[in-house]
Order: structure tokens, then C-alpha cells, then sequence
């Protein structure tokens, strides 16, 4: 639920700065690959800088402003994904095009 949120964040504020071509989109893919089940959401919103994305899994770190994000939400994600699932969760971004979470969990 937080990548999405998260996605659609970044895309809502990519809109106020974009021109009336932009079209907004968030999309979902899942596979299995393997052992694994892998979901994917990215979004076509505002990227993530090199300097941020370093940051993000860290608890407390947030871009939004003050009172729109507590800095908790990847945090508590990548906790839950990789040391209560055994799974992986990562990020590839270019700033100002989009960013792609994608969770690798293991099946059984």
C-alpha cells in the first residue's frame, strides 16, 4: 500500500509542474520467477535524485513536506519484506522520469 501511495504521490506532484501532455500513470506487474514471486509498481512521476534514493529506507527520512509524511512508510516496508519475508525490495529511479519498486518474495 505505500508504494502505491507513494506512487501516486509522485505523479500528482510531477502534474503541477508538467505540461498538459503529461499523462500520469501507475502501473502494477506480477510474476513468478522461480521460487520467487515478484510485484512491481512504478510510476512515469518526478524520479528520485542519486543523494535521496540513498536515503529512503532509512526510518524518519522523508522529501514531503512537514505533516504530509512521517518518514516510516519505506522503512517499515523494507523491514517487512525482507527481514519478516525473506524477500528483497528495491529501486531503480531516473529523476525526473519515474521511479520502479520491485518486491522479490519467496514462494513456500
Amino acid at each position: 500500500l505505500n508504494l502505491f501511495n507513494n506512487a501516486f504521490y509522485a505523479v500528482k506532484e510531477r502534474s503541477k509542474q508538467a505540461g498538459e501532455d503529461y499523462a500520469p500513470t501507475v502501473t502494477v506487474r506480477t510474476e513468478r520467477s522461480g521460487n520467487h514471486v515478484v510485484v512491481s509498481v512504478q510510476d512515469n512521476g518526478t524520479g528520485i535524485p542519486d543523494a535521496v534514493r540513498a536515503k529512503i529506507f532509512q526510518p524518519f527520512f522523508t522529501t514531503k513536506p512537514t505533516g504530509e509524511g512521517t518518514g516510516l512508510g519505506l522503512s517499515l516496508s523494507y523491514d517487512i519484506i525482507t527481514k519478516g519475508h525473506g524477500g528483497e525490495l528495491t529501486v531503480e529511479s531516473q529523476p525526473g522520469e519515474g521511479t520502479t519498486f520491485t518486491v522479490r518474495l519467496p514462494v513456500g
